[in-house]
């Protein structure tokens, strides 16, 4: 079977293909075995950004009581909200986290009603929460805007939302999309065994082997400009609450993991209103994200030559002069510039904090093209 048809296919499978790297190779399995336990070097503490989200929002825990919070993902912040009293509505894609915390909400006689549905075929009320709480989900939703139109209307008035979405603009997310362009998907079981040789002691449920397949392989992974999720919001009758306010474009030249701000959102809702999503579809601007290499127009040359030494990497790959497990190397090297399990550690992030980050990825393409393609 022809491996670029068989790719496409697979890649269009959102459901599945969501639902088998989220429930069989990445957060899941990983949060199963040490929930309520601090993961090293890993953003797992719920408890942590939802106080964080709470204190912007005005709100102590002992006001959740009674509140009626929507909640999507692997349980854990559904969790949270249950354990101070609020009763909870959660939805996941993936059967696995909903049967864990059907299992807990038994146990801990939690006010949570959870069940597996995909939000784009859900339907989850009008004017009726307190507070969404969406923490990773936006962006790998289908069409994101649709589901906004769905948790718009389903806030109640003076409601609160919180909303973190993948940010355009940011260094990561360029290292991310280059990786998702050059690396066909059949590749996903050689990255996965590679990376967790390398990097996590040979260990599978790990928190950086769960962020490379995440990175590498769900279907969807959408990043918006601050701009168009705010013109969304407003469409749909919201108002910010609260917000960083960094609209720049782009800034890829910033040390520290994020290179630019803006990607978190915090919502409110001034009226009852109900949004028809016939009327609006055709003006909502986050139904699709900007691609990180595409979808920017860049004004530095360097970064425009990266893009192009990509493209031939990519072609070498295509026509058979640059080798599968080369390839899977160079990708998994990559990602050592943003996305490094421990940070301090590890030579090519302190050498992006030394050097001009386009630059270095320069020199390590250009090398990669020299030392490792058939033909030079």
């Amino acid at each position: 079977m022809d491996n670029k048809k068989n790719n496409k296919s697979v890649y269009d499978n959102y459901e599945n293909l969501t639902k088998f790297i989220y429930q069989e190779l990445s957060w899941l399995p990983l949060y199963i075995k040490k929930d309520g336990k601090v993961i090293a070097n890993a953003d797992n503490n719920s408890e942590k950004y939802i106080l964080d989200s709470l204190k912007i929002m005005k709100l102590k825990t002992k006001d959740l009581k009674n509140k009626k919070i929507f909640n999507i993902g692997t349980g854990r912040e559904s969790r949270f909200f249950a354990s101070h009293g609020a009763e909870v509505t959660h939805i996941d894609i993936g059967p696995e986290s909903v049967s864990e915390l059907k299992n807990w909400t038994k146990k801990n006689k939690a006010k949570i009603n959870t069940s597996q549905k995909d939000i784009l075929n859900a339907d989850i009320g009008e004017n009726k929460f307190d507070i969404i709480f969406l923490s990773g989900i936006y962006q790998h939703i289908r069409y994101p805007a649709l589901a906004l139109v769905k948790f718009m209307n389903a806030l109640k008035k003076n409601g609160l939302m919180y909303m973190g979405f993948y940010r355009s603009g940011e260094f990561k997310y360029f290292i991310v999309d280059a990786v998702r362009y050059i690396l066909p998907l059949n590749c996903m079981s050689k990255v996965r065994d590679i990376n967790s040789i390398l990097f996590t002691f040979g260990e599978h449920d790990h928190y950086q082997s769960s962020r490379v397949m995440d990175d590498f392989f769900v279907p969807r992974k959408h990043n918006f400009h601050p701009n168009d999720v705010i013109f969304d919001i407003k469409l749909l009758g919201g108002a910010v609450y609260h917000f960083d306010n960094d609209f720049r474009d782009y800034d890829h030249k910033g040390h520290s993991y994020f290179s630019i701000g803006g990607d978190r959102i915090y919502i409110t809702k001034k009226s009852n209103k109900i949004t028809n999503l016939n009327k609006i579809k055709n003006k909502l601007k986050t139904l699709v994200g900007k691609n990180q290499i595409f979808g920017i127009k860049y004004k530095e040359p360097i970064i425009n030559e990266n893009i192009e030494l990509l493209k031939r990497i990519k072609t070498y790959f295509d026509t058979g002069f640059v080798s599968e497990i080369n390839l899977i190397s160079l990708c998994i090297g990559l990602y050592q510039f943003t996305r490094p399990f421990e940070f301090e550690n590890s030579y090519y992030f302190q050498q992006t904090k030394k050097k001009d980050r386009h630059n270095l990825l320069n020199l390590y393409l250009k090398n990669f093209i020299k030392n490792f393609s058939i033909k030079r």
